[in-house]
């Protein structure tokens, strides 16, 4: 009965706009999602980003946290209806097409320019971090947009060897800018406008 009293303050938290409880949401139920997201969608960069994309849901609905009765059941819907897309448009698509993103930048927050500014001076100290080979791929697909099969042939590395250069670019990133004093929202917001196209 505590636990539930204390998840209600937390979301009429968010619900107000407090982004440390947001924060605080993310961090508590992050895994769940991904996990779920994980075991349909079988691509540790796909289970993130739609993972993002779940959280981000969240904060753009937060007015309506106060009317929700059961936040789990709402949020599995959530994770749920965003894997089903998710697979209906990998059915749909060629297996070797590069992936757009999907993230409409000016949709998500007044203040996201802002946001975006201190994410990006972070996140370049982060790509600095990296390795030398993660770095360029990094680079190369997403500050110049490049697909994989480009990289893949110019670094002469397989295409797999690429994905999995960026998933741990972005895992490194995303743990470096929480570490750093990136919060939740910022983390999400960075990687949905900036880095969330494959």
């Amino acid at each position: 009965m505590q636990h539930q009293t204390i998840e209600r303050d937390m979301l009429l938290l968010v619900a107000a706009g407090n982004r440390q409880a947001f924060n605080s949401l993310l961090h508590a139920r992050w895994n769940k999602v991904y996990t779920l997201a994980l075991t349909y969608l079988r691509s540790a960069e796909d289970a993130q980003e739609l993972t993002q994309d779940v959280f981000l849901k969240v904060w753009q609905n937060r007015t309506q946290l106060p009317s929700v009765v059961n936040f789990d059941g709402w949020l599995f819907i959530l994770a749920r209806n965003g894997i089903l897309s998710e697979l209906r448009k990998k059915k749909a698509r060629p297996i070797i097409s590069a992936e757009p993103g999907e993230w409409e930048e000016d949709t998500i927050l007044p203040d996201h320019p802002l946001i975006y500014k201190e994410a990006s001076a972070l996140v370049a100290k982060g790509i600095e971090a990296l390795p030398p080979a993660r770095k360029k791929v990094f680079t190369l697909s997403r500050m110049e947009g490049k697909s994989y099969e480009e990289i893949a042939a110019m670094l002469n590395i397989s295409r797999n060897g690429v994905k999995d250069h960026i998933v741990k670019a972005l895992h490194f990133l995303r743990n470096y800018l929480h570490e750093h004093g990136g919060d939740g929202l910022m983390v999400i917001l960075l990687f949905a406008g900036m880095f969330g196209r494959k």
